[in-house]
């Protein structure tokens, strides 16, 4: 099972890099992110019917799943649309390391909760990487539209891991990513048949072969794998695993994309990675796990 669960994070690691090569053929984003969550959401399906998860859910997770559809819309769309403007390993490393850190912050205001020590000097390291990751000495850097869009993205993560707490809490997390998945399919199904289709008509084998990869690989399998690892090691074993997310990120950027990790995201990542430590697994018996879920 580790090694499955290590073979998730790496999946969901790859997939800044196969969005980067689609991004890069001039496809609408709008188009990438309705293709995308179409097939995702036709993929749950046979795990739906074979594991027999009920279709209706209680009416306590109307509203959370529906906030996860709008957060998980406007993640997505920030996450093609942003590779614009740089690299696919510093992306994925501003959004995966600083969402949890996020979230935290939020949760505890929405549960007017005392943070722990080791919770508190989590949050001060958190806020230091994010310094390091947006390269803060860098005033054109700092302001540019690539860390804005990626900061925002966290957010939208944090706020989207947060709903899947609730929506989860008496529903099943693959139907809950199956119904997240309609919502921005639907929005942005539209742009098929209003915004310029040539530029998706004459795409090649890599693009189909990257939506292969984001949508089968990274979302429908690595993610029932992360949910089964969960179960079999336990929380804090499992969800350790997702600290190798960024550096999966990185990675797969350098390998594919030729893209050398900058001085200031290795050090803000690495502060990041202990900031989250600290606040999810220094101490397993508080710990607050926030999970992908779509």
């Amino acid at each position: 099972m580790r090694a499955l669960m290590f073979l998730s994070m790496m999946l969901w690691g790859l997939t800044w890099t196969a969005s980067k090569v689609m991004i890069d053929q001039q496809v609408d984003p709008f188009q990438i992110v309705s293709i995308k969550c179409g097939i995702v959401t036709l993929s749950f399906l046979p795990f739906v019917f074979y594991l027999k998860i009920p279709f209706l859910i209680p009416r306590s997770a109307v509203l959370p799943t529906l906030l996860i559809g709008i957060f998980n819309t406007i993640y997505n769309y920030l996450l093609l649309s942003g590779l614009n403007y740089g690299e696919a390993g510093s992306a994925g490393v501003i959004a995966e390391v600083l969402s949890p850190i996020f979230a935290t912050f939020i949760w505890s205001i929405l549960k007017k909760t005392s943070l722990l020590r080791n919770e508190k000097i989590g949050l001060v390291l958190g806020i230091v990487s994010g310094g390091f990751l947006v390269d803060i000495t860098n005033y054109d850097s700092l302001i540019s539209p690539f860390n804005i869009i990626y900061v925002f993205a966290a957010l939208m993560w944090a706020l989207l891991t947060i709903s899947s707490r609730y929506a989860t809490e008496d529903s099943h997390p693959i139907i809950i990513n199956f119904y997240s998945s309609i919502l921005p399919f639907v929005i942005f199904l539209p742009s098929l048949f209003f915004v310029d289709v040539q530029p998706l008509a004459n795409v090649d084998y890599k693009f189909w072969l990257c939506m292969f990869s984001v949508t089968i690989l990274s979302t429908t399998f690595a993610t029932t794998i992360f949910y089964k690892g969960i179960r079999v090691l336990g929380v804090t074993q499992g969800g350790i695993f997702v600290l190798l997310v960024p550096l999966g990120a990185l990675l797969f950027a350098w390998i594919f994309l030729g893209e050398i990790p900058k001085l200031h995201t290795v050090i803000g990542g690495f502060i990041a990675l202990v900031a989250i430590y600290l606040i999810n697994f220094y101490l397993p018996r508080r710990k607050k796990s926030y999970k992908k879920s779509s």
